[in-house]
């Protein structure tokens, strides 16, 4: 098997600490929480990857999500990251999702807060999180990349 040059492994690395943090994940369950002519309030579970700049590994997260009869939402995010070495980091946010466009896809934008008990990941206790990025409706697949505002 031919190695990957030099050139196209340094796109790859630097494509992965370009961002802070970068969640690929895939929509597990959802559920409706209440509907009306106006409105559909759903609960949506979702399990993933993680990767960035301070660690990667497995996203699972819950969407609670106000939607319109546009296509657009108000999120409430709540996550847990478990790194490959086995760190939590919790978080918690809010957001918006935009109407879907015509292949389905939609745009995302969301901010929070994070902490973690882990020794190494401490400086990111406290720190507040900005992402953006995509939600495939018809694959039910999201893409969000962002960035983290942390004191050291």
């Amino acid at each position: 098997m031919a190695k990957a040059s030099k050139k196209a492994r340094s796109k790859k690395r630097t494509s992965a600490t370009k961002y802070d943090v970068i969640v690929k994940a895939k929509v597990q369950s959802m559920r409706i929480i209440d509907i009306n002519n106006e409105t559909a309030r759903l609960e949506i579970n979702e399990k993933g990857q993680v990767s960035g700049k301070h660690y990667s590994g497995v996203n699972w997260d819950t969407i609670e999500a106000t939607m319109l009869a546009d296509g657009s939402a108000t999120l409430t995010i709540r996550y847990l990251h478990m790194t490959k070495n086995g760190e939590s980091i919790t978080g918690i946010g809010t957001g918006t999702r935009a109407a879907p466009n015509r292949r389905g896809i939609a745009k995302i934008t969301a901010e929070g807060t994070m902490w973690t008990l882990a020794p190494r990941l401490a400086h990111l206790n406290g720190g507040r999180w900005t992402v953006e990025g995509e939600a495939n409706t018809a694959k039910e697949t999201i893409e969000v990349r962002g960035n983290f505002n942390i004191s050291n």
